[in-house]
């Protein structure tokens, strides 16, 4: 048994090795379209935001939308095209010319960890398939997209500071370089000393964090595609026993042979029959059973709680909840430290609140 705190990140099964749960940045905002809108029921849907109809891809929700803050690279083959860039130098023999997909959710997301400070890392999460959902009058909120979590394996990047800090800050106080005018800078990252504007409150040593202060780009390791699917009422995930696991949350196809690899590109399974298809990768499991820590539990559960009536166009506290499965990043020291594939689980708090 363990009881998740609001406001955090839980992943990675029994054998996790990062301090849980990894807090969430509290300033994001996500705005989706309303539809349909039954005036007896007060029920309705809700459709994903473009960047020109909120003015920002910081706040809409859609996952086609160029993303002008994160340029991509053009060319340089399977190991850069696509992949995040500031400069030429980045993309090898490719340019800096592309932009990636998708509205981003939430500024970059730090995730410390205390056990091994060079495997901390800084996650950037783009909605790359529109949300889509549905709603209530009463507040009850129930919305699905699927992320991209671009993965920064950046350590502690600033050693002369205190605490461990993944991404880039954005803090009062001028930094050692830089052309920083309004006081409030960039500590960090590529725009070290560049004016920046906070995306979080100061939840600790990792914050503040901003879209203003990104992680450098050759810190990326590759994206871990997540289905979210978030609800105002209660998410859960039973265990099963699969391969070789009694408490299985979140299986892949997985090789029998060791190092007992996951097939690439990743195949979720809810047994081992899923995999019968796949040589050598026959066995369906998730990397060590259980679930956060916690190596017999068998059941995870997170509940949310809606806005109360939004008729009055006010702010309401909610609380949005999610269970999902996180796949291999295929990166030893990641998946190692993190303990993927296996389950996620957060709880978001804040407000929800209709717009003219």
């Amino acid at each position: 048994m363990g009881q998740l705190d609001c406001g955090g990140l839980y992943f990675g099964g029994s054998g996790v090795n990062v301090p849980l749960p990894s807090v969430v940045p509290d300033l994001g905002a996500s705005i989706t379209n309303i539809t349909g809108c039954n005036a007896t029921s007060g029920a309705y849907n809700l459709t994903a935001t473009s960047l020109a109809q909120t003015g920002s891809i910081r706040t809409c929700t859609s996952g086609t939308e160029p993303n002008p803050e994160y340029p991509a690279c053009v060319g340089g083959g399977t190991t850069f095209d696509g992949h995040p860039c500031r400069t030429n130098g980045d993309c090898g023999t490719g340019t800096c010319t592309g932009l990636q997909l998708g509205c981003l959710f939430g500024p970059p997301l730090p995730v410390p960890n205390a056990n091994s400070s060079a495997t901390s890392t800084c996650i950037v999460n783009r909605i790359v398939t529109s949300a889509a959902g549905s709603g209530t009058c009463a507040g009850d909120t129930a919305l699905s997209f699927n992320l991209s979590s671009d993965l920064y394996l950046t350590g502690d990047s600033l050693a002369a500071v205190p605490g461990i800090q993944p991404c880039p800050v954005c803090r009062s106080g001028q930094p050692t370089s830089g052309t920083c005018t309004t006081g409030t800078c960039c500590i960090g990252g590529v725009n070290n000393g560049i004016d920046c504007t906070p995306g979080s409150s100061d939840l600790g040593t990792a914050y503040p964090v901003s879209h203003d202060c990104p992680p450098s780009p050759s810190t990326f390791i590759g994206a871990l595609p997540i289905p979210f699917a978030l609800t105002t009422g209660t998410a859960s995930k039973t265990a099963a026993p699969s391969g070789n696991q009694t408490e299985t949350f979140c299986g892949f196809c997985r090789s029998t042979v060791a190092p007992n690899n996951f097939r690439n590109p990743p195949t979720p399974c809810t047994s081992n029959a899923g995999c019968s298809t796949f040589t050598g990768f026959t066995r369906c499991e998730q990397r060590t059973e259980g679930a956060f820590g916690n190596g017999i539990g068998h059941t995870i559960t997170v509940d949310g709680s809606p806005a109360g009536c939004l008729a009055d166009r006010l702010g309401h506290h909610a609380d949005l909840v999610s269970a999902f499965c996180i796949p291999p990043s295929y990166n030893g020291v990641v998946d190692s430290a993190a303990d993927l594939p296996g389950p996620g689980a957060v709880s978001l708090t804040g407000t929800a609140q209709l717009l003219p």
